[in-house]
């Protein structure tokens, strides 16, 4: 079996769209896009954060992915399971991306996504 095929971490991918309220006008809201994404998610490290932090965004981990999943500001990662343990849905903390996905051959195992995540201040 493949190491890519083996990431320890599950989580959902919702995305911010317009969605009708209880009144029947819309507003922004987020959406479940994918559940069950086999991902990676890792700390920063302090250069990383000092980047994002120039642009407001206060980035916490990196999650990486064994594919492309096309991930915009829009979007957001909940990790759902670490290391095949469920993750209380209380302490699910939703991270905005703060960076597109880009190819990562660094974390020494084949090619990865990865997605700087955080929570926007003012948030």
């Amino acid at each position: 079996m493949p190491l890519l095929d083996t990431l320890p971490d599950r989580c959902s991918v919702l995305r911010l769209t317009r969605v009708k309220d209880e009144l029947g006008g819309s507003k922004d809201g987020f959406v479940v896009e994918r559940t069950g994404v086999e991902c990676w998610e890792q700390q920063t490290g302090a250069s990383e954060s000092a980047e994002f932090e120039k642009k407001g965004i206060s980035v916490t981990s990196k999650v990486y992915f064994v594919e492309n999943l096309r991930l915009t500001s829009r979007h957001r990662i909940v990790v759902t399971s670490r290391n095949g343990v469920a993750v209380a849905e209380a302490d699910q903390t939703p991270l905005d991306v703060a960076a597109a996905p880009l190819p990562d051959v660094s974390v020494g195992r084949g090619l990865l996504w990865r997605a700087m995540v955080g929570f926007k201040e003012g948030a």
